[in-house]
């Protein structure tokens, strides 16, 4: 069907601009209705930053459910756990006493890293690779906390592919490791924040994502909610030589092509019938 053309076309669109970007560049695409999936350097292993912090979130919903940890426990956040500049909590001049669960939400939509570095913790690195392991997802490793330079130096990097980013996505969607964590997890990645799909998904389209972003690192990745279409995309750059925004401006226009022949897609039918714009015909 004509649909199947359209997804050709897009797959050597995406090629011809990942192999074009001045570095290296990962996409990888999946509509979460049909399966159809576009992957172009998918399986390539990227520092993938802050979205690290979506499986450890997942994680600390997992220990929750199981009764191994209480999320909404109230922690006393001491000068000592602090990382200075390292996000909000730095700022703050009072007591700070926080559930577990916000200090996880603030690792989420501002990406606190003092409240990242109390959520691994908690969640455990080794656990928490284990959790991804159990859903098949090899491919995202969880190895350091945030602001460690020395690590970041001797290459023990928290690394991710597109493939996989989508794959722990899509696990999500249809309610993995459990519906109750899979759903928790989601609502808070839609909660608003600043990000780069952000830029181009329309505000009244529903968001589940992580972006994330270190020096000659740009990525994002996350569950676009159309109505008939939704899909999964994930957008990783390394070894840039550009600058962080034309980084952050490659990775728009990459997923501004894809949202726009998806919300093609999301509003056609089979053969490429606008449905949407049935009842404007005269």
């Amino acid at each position: 069907m004509s649909k199947e053309r359209m997804w050709e076309q897009l797959n050597e669109r995406i090629g011809e601009m990942i192999y074009t970007f001045p570095g290296i560049a990962g996409c990888c695409v999946k509509s979460m209705t049909d399966g159809n999936i576009i992957s172009v350097n998918g399986d390539v292993e990227f520092p993938i930053a802050s979205t690290i912090k979506i499986p450890i979130l997942l994680q600390l919903l997992v220990l929750d459910e199981k009764g191994e940890l209480d999320i909404n426990e109230l922690i006393d956040i001491t000068p000592e756990m602090i990382y200075p500049g390292s996000g909000i909590i730095s700022y703050l001049e009072g007591p700070v006493r926080l559930s577990i669960l916000d200090i996880a939400i603030l690792m989420i939509i501002v990406s606190d890293n003092t409240s990242t570095n109390l959520c691994i913790d908690y969640a455990g690195i080794d656990k928490t690779n284990d959790m991804l392991r159990s859903l098949g997802v090899d491919n995202i490793t969880l190895r350091r906390k945030m602001q460690d330079t020395e690590s970041v130096v001797a290459n023990r990097e928290n690394v991710g592919t597109p493939d996989d980013c989508v794959l722990l996505l899509e696990h999500l969607y249809n309610g993995r490791p459990t519906q109750n964590s899979a759903d928790r997890c989601l609502s808070i990645l839609r909660k608003p924040k600043r990000s780069i799909l952000n830029r181009f998904i329309p505000t009244e389209t529903p968001l589940a994502n992580k972006p994330g972003g270190m020096a000659r690192v740009r990525c994002d990745a996350g569950i676009v909610y159309l109505s008939q279409y939704p899909y999964a995309v994930s957008i990783q750059t390394s070894f840039s030589e550009i600058e962080p925004e034309d980084q952050e401006n490659f990775i728009v226009e990459l997923g501004s092509m894809i949202h726009s022949v998806m919300s093609v897609l999301d509003s056609s039918n089979a053969y490429g019938q606008g449905i949407a714009l049935l009842n404007r015909v005269a």
